[in-house]
């Protein structure tokens, strides 16, 4: 059984362990690890290193997709923006490094699947803009309601595109957790998916390669689309792997 290796980004936190407190930590909630798992993909988590922003073909060589987490707000400035005051002390060096790994990936074709900020990741590396906080203009309500709770509504997902051959599902309730949102498209990035109010809650490319984001939490509702979308992305990656990468063998248990 071929099972492909899937390029993570951590994020730097504080974390507390018995007389260990707030120690920075490279990490990743285990929802995401365990999800990718369950999809039959090995995760494989990269910290946030200036050396890896200037060469991330390396990381590049290892992995056979590329999958982009949530977490705190993209530094505004890299969207040529002035950061409004809810967002998020931003981690540039790992904004960076999305950054460099999802212009690398769609070099090479590799397949990317992209999940709340991750989303929003790949339309700003694709040239993309975001709005900074969907409050000053809709309800934000439906997509936060209290900070560190995920809230849920419908997405309605838009035909013809690959989330709709994936899902097979013209609307369905997602978990969600953000108060930004994709404003201006970036290069080659279409919508696939809306909520209620109209925002953009899906994108994906139009040149017939894996290249998804989806403004909701996948990992966080699994049955069924959450499971059937991140089982797509890693299919996408074990072809890709099998087509240009080392094939990757796990021996059977004796």
């Amino acid at each position: 059984m071929t099972v492909p290796l899937i390029g993570v980004v951590a994020d730097r936190k504080s974390a507390s362990s018995g007389a260990w407190v707030d120690i920075p930590t490279d990490a990743l909630a285990h929802a995401y690890i365990s999800a990718l798992q369950e999809a039959g993909g090995a995760p494989l988590m990269f910290p946030s290193l200036d050396v890896h922003v200037a060469d991330p073909d390396r990381l590049l060589d290892l992995i056979d997709g590329l999958f982009l987490p949530g977490g705190r707000d993209i530094d505004a400035e890299l969207y040529a923006n002035e950061a409004h005051p809810s967002n998020d002390p931003p981690l540039r060096i790992r904004d960076e490094l999305e950054f460099a790994l999802v212009r690398g990936a769609r070099d090479r074709g590799m397949p990317i699947l992209g999940a709340c900020r991750g989303m929003q990741v790949m339309n700003v590396a694709l040239g993309g803009t975001l709005e900074q906080h969907i409050g000053d203009r809709l309800d934000l309500t439906p997509h936060r309601a209290t900070v560190g709770e995920k809230t849920e509504h419908p997405v309605a997902i838009h035909e013809g595109t690959l989330l709709h051959s994936i899902t097979h599902d013209d609307e369905f309730d997602i978990s969600s957790h953000h108060h930004q949102a994709v404003d201006q498209l970036g290069e080659g990035l279409i919508a696939s998916a809306s909520a209620p109010d109209g925002l953009i809650e899906a994108i994906e490319t139009t040149d017939g390669s894996f290249c998804l984001g989806v403004q909701w939490h996948p990992e966080e509702r699994l049955d069924p689309e959450g499971i059937t979308l991140i089982k797509a992305f890693v299919s996408a990656a074990r072809a890709h792997g099998r087509a240009g990468a080392p094939v990757r063998e796990v021996a059977k248990a004796s």
